[in-house]
C-alpha cells in the first residue's frame, strides 16, 4: 500500500487544526503528548494527520484547478513547485518574520503563485534554511486573490511530499510516481540507452498514429484496438501491461503527425483538457506517448495530476526517441537515406499497410 508522507519546513497549527477537525486534532494532541517533547514534537504530528486526511479533506492540486478552470477564492489547494523564497525583513513585527514566494505554474501560458507566510511558526530552528532561495517544495494553502495570470495563497504547510510504498517487495507501479518505458516488462527487449539518429527521429514523424498505436498494443499483447472518434477519453486502454513484473491497468494517449513538433500543453486540446480526460480513465497508469520532443510543460501537468491527493495514480512519458527506438526494435522504422533524390524520398515512404511485416 502506498500513503504519502509530509514533512514540515512551515505549518501554521491553529489553520492546519482547523482544516483536520476536532478529532483529528485531538488525535494528534494525544500522539504528539506522549513524545518527550510534546510542543516540539506537534507540527510533525500535525503533519502526519494532515497527510492522512489529504484525500478526504480534498485538497486538489493547484495545476490540475488551473487547466480544469475551476479555481475559486477561499479554495484549499496543493502545489509542488520550484520556490523563489525572500526574507522580508522590512516588514518585521514582534512574532512577525515574513517571508514571500514566488512560483511560475505552466499551464499552457505561465501562473505566477505568490504569497507570504511568518516564519516565526517554522516546525523547528533548522527549518529556517529551507526556506530561503530557490527550493522544490510542497505547499498547501488557501487561495485568497485570483487575478490576470496571478494567484495569490495563504500557506498553512510548506515542506516535502514523499509517497511511501509500505510493501516495496510488491513491485509495479506507485501512485503519484513516473514509470519508465524501460520499467515495462513487454519492453524489456528494447535498448532505451541507445542512440536515435536525425534520420531515424524523422522517420518516427511519417509513422501514422493508427500504426504507432496498433505496434504498442501488439507489443503489450492487447488484442482489443478500438477506432478512434471524437469523445474517447484514452486512445487504449488495456489491462495486460506488466510493470516491474507486477499486471496494471493502463490508458494511453497516442499523438501522432498532426502535431510535428515539440508538444507543450496548448497542444492537448483546449486548456489541455485531452489530460483531463486521459485522467478520468479508471486505470493505475495513464500512458502518453508523442512522435516528438514533450517539453518539461506537459510533464509538469503529467505529474501534477498523478500526484492530486483526491486520486493518485501512476503516469508514463514517451516521447519521440523512445517512440523511435520501440518502433525500430518491431522493424517498423523505415529510414531513407538523406543522398537519395526527393523524388525518391517520397515514393520510399511506405504505406501503412506496409508497416507490418508478414510475420507479426
Amino acid at each position: 500500500m502506498t500513503r504519502i508522507a509530509l514533512e514540515p519546513y512551515y505549518l501554521h497549527q491553529d489553520q492546519v487544526q482547523s482544516l483536520l477537525g476536532e478529532q483529528r486534532t485531538e488525535s494528534a494532541r494525544a500522539r504528539a503528548a506522549r513524545r518527550s517533547e510534546p510542543e516540539a514534537a506537534l507540527p510533525y504530528v500535525l503533519a502526519t494527520e494532515l497527510a492522512e486526511a489529504l484525500s478526504s479533506l480534498g485538497v486538489g492540486e493547484l495545476a490540475r484547478c488551473v487547466l480544469e478552470q475551476d479555481l475559486r477564492t477561499g479554495q484549499v489547494v496543493g502545489a509542488e513547485l520550484e520556490f523563489a523564497f525572500q526574507r522580508s525583513r522590512d516588514h518585521d513585527a514582534p512574532g512577525f518574520k515574513p517571508v514571500s514566494f514566488t512560483a511560475v505554474l505552466d499551464a499552457g501560458e505561465p501562473v505566477r503563485v505568490t504569497g507570504t507566510f511568518n516564519s516565526a511558526r517554522t516546525a523547528s530552528s533548522s527549518a529556517t534554511g529551507s526556506l530561503a532561495g530557490n527550493r522544490r517544495a510542497y505547499l498547501i494553502g488557501t487561495v485568497t486573490n485570483l487575478g490576470a495570470g496571478q494567484i495569490e495563497v495563504r500557506p498553512v504547510f510548506i515542506g516535502i511530499r514523499s509517497f511511501v510504498d509500505d510493501d516495496p517487495a510488491a513491485g509495479g507501479s506507485v501512485p503519484g510516481a513516473r514509470v519508465y518505458p524501460s520499467d515495462i516488462s513487454q519492453f524489456s527487449g528494447i535498448d532505451f540507452a541507445s542512440p536515435i539518429t536525425e534520420a531515424e527521429g524523422e522517420a518516427v514523424l511519417r509513422v501514422p498514429e493508427d500504426v504507432v498505436k496498433r505496434a504498442f498494443a501488439q507489443l503489450i499483447g492487447e488484442s482489443y484496438v478500438p477506432k478512434d472518434w471524437g469523445g474517447e477519453r484514452s486512445d487504449l486502454y488495456t489491462s495486460r501491461v506488466f510493470v516491474r513484473g507486477r499486471q496494471v491497468s493502463a490508458a494511453w494517449l497516442f499523438k501522432g503527425p498532426g502535431y510535428p513538433r515539440a508538444m507543450d500543453v496548448r497542444a492537448l486540446g483546449k486548456n489541455g483538457d485531452q489530460i483531463d480526460r486521459l485522467f478520468t480513465e479508471p486505470a493505475e497508469l495513464l500512458v502518453l506517448q508523442h512522435c516528438h520532443q514533450i517539453k518539461p510543460s506537459v510533464v509538469g501537468m503529467m505529474d501534477a495530476y498523478a500526484h492530486d491527493a483526491r486520486r493518485s495514480r501512476s503516469y508514463m512519458i514517451i516521447d519521440g526517441a523512445d517512440t523511435g527506438r520501440i518502433l525500430r526494435s518491431l522493424g517498423l522504422l523505415q529510414v531513407i537515406p538523406a543522398s537519395l533524390p526527393l523524388q525518391h524520398q517520397r515514393s520510399g515512404v511506405p504505406r501503412q499497410t506496409e508497416l507490418f511485416h508478414r510475420d507479426h
